[in-house]
């Protein structure tokens, strides 16, 4: 009899800690997701369907697994599912993790309107990409001159079928199927490109042949099909290497670049690293913190294959391993115990995909699942914060 008791009590308690997921904030149990022939949990009917498998089902919308696409905003995150499924957490206060509310939240929430093929994340705003190379937005983009804070996703009108995005600060880039290079957004510094300081609503192109783009804090960066790379926007920090209000040559022979706040990170076709612009956290990466006007190799090393830029630290993709480097005040770079790095310092784990956000890092693992710290004061890391990355 005792031994059925003790049973009983543990088939309780492991359902318990099954359903305990869905009841954190903004997973609703009692929420239709759309069978209209399944009653809510709790009551009779619904196709022989139990509380707890609709609690489990809800659990595993929300799971953040088989991620195909990361990105960091300035206090958000957003992921997209090898399935199509959108999922976001962190700060809200424009819409910009687009559930539909203006809500923040420090667990996964799913985005209204996918599915997404792509996700970028700015500073209030946020994109998608979908399959059929249509574009959408949510969030606020400028100082309202968008149309205000709204959680809904809207399409942007662009000639022809996009297949890269990359968001800014207030501004945002695509490349469509043909090469050609488009900008939209705040506009203050020139950072849209198109030679004006005029907001942009919509997206107008400035240039063709490009395969690369990046986004930083007010200035644009981009590699055209020759591997000639670009950059125009604020230079206040040399972080475009001249003054520039529309795609200007930095320099020749890059596969890829990476837009800080105000420094640049770009991968040559030897797989060797360069950067340029702000480093007084030692987000260069060359030892030093001094800022340089043109791009300088980080280390000796080949074999990079991504970098992604924050406020003041970066992160790089070489032969599998992630390496951080900048400043630590948030635990951005997932090492515990320094104040800051200014080489390349190598974080435990293998890593197929990478983000930073203004303090907050987040990393793929190769099975698919997400890895996240630094930050979380609007929830942007989940409920966890500090140097020790933790799976959301």
């Amino acid at each position: 009899m005792a031994t059925t008791i003790r049973l009983r009590l543990l088939l309780v308690a492991a359902c318990a800690a099954l359903i305990q997921p869905v009841l954190a904030k903004n997973v609703d149990v009692n929420e239709d997701f759309g069978d209209k022939n399944v009653k809510q949990p709790g009551t009779k009917g619904g196709k022989g369907r139990s509380a707890i498998q609709s609690a489990l089902e809800q659990a595993a919308s929300v799971r953040v697994d088989h991620v195909v696409s990361v990105t960091a905003g300035n206090s958000h995150t957003l992921v997209a599912r090898q399935d199509g499924v959108t999922l976001a957490w962190g700060d809200n206060d424009a819409g910009q993790l687009g559930d539909g509310s203006r809500n923040p939240s420090d667990r996964p929430v799913m985005v209204v309107g996918g599915p997404y093929a792509q996700v970028a994340a700015g500073g209030s705003f946020s994109l998608g990409l979908k399959a059929d190379g249509t574009l959408w937005l949510w969030g606020q983009m400028g100082a309202g001159s968008d149309g205000g804070k709204k959680p809904e996703a809207r399409r942007l009108n662009i000639a022809g079928t996009a297949v890269a995005i990359a968001a800014g600060g207030q501004h945002a880039l695509a490349i469509t199927s043909d090469g050609g290079l488009w900008g939209w957004g705040g506009n203050q510094f020139g950072q849209v490109g198109d030679g004006t300081t005029t907001f942009r609503p919509s997206p107008v192109q400035i240039g063709s042949n490009f395969v690369a783009i990046a986004a930083g804090g007010s200035h644009s960066l981009a590699v055209n099909r020759d591997g000639t790379l670009f950059a125009w926007g604020n230079n206040e920090f040399d972080q475009c290497a001249h003054d520039a209000m529309t795609p200007k040559e930095v320099a020749r022979g890059f596969v890829s670049a990476a837009a800080g706040r105000n420094h640049s990170l770009a991968i040559k076709r030897d797989g060797s690293l360069w950067a340029w612009g702000d480093n007084r956290n030692g987000q260069l990466g060359d030892g030093s913190t001094n800022r340089h006007s043109a791009p300088v190799q980080v280390g000796s090393d080949t074999g990079w294959t991504a970098v992604a830029a924050g406020n003041g630290h970066s992160l790089g993709l070489r032969q599998g391993g992630l390496y951080a480097w900048g400043g630590n005040d948030e635990g951005q770079l997932g090492l515990a115990g320094v104040a800051s790095a200014a080489t390349p310092t190598k974080v435990n784990g293998d890593f197929i995909r990478i983000a930073a956000g203004a303090y907050h890092s987040a990393a793929v693992k190769t099975d698919g699942g997400l890895l996240i710290w630094g930050s979380s004061d609007r929830g942007q890391a989940g409920r966890g914060s500090g140097p020790q990355p933790h799976p959301m």
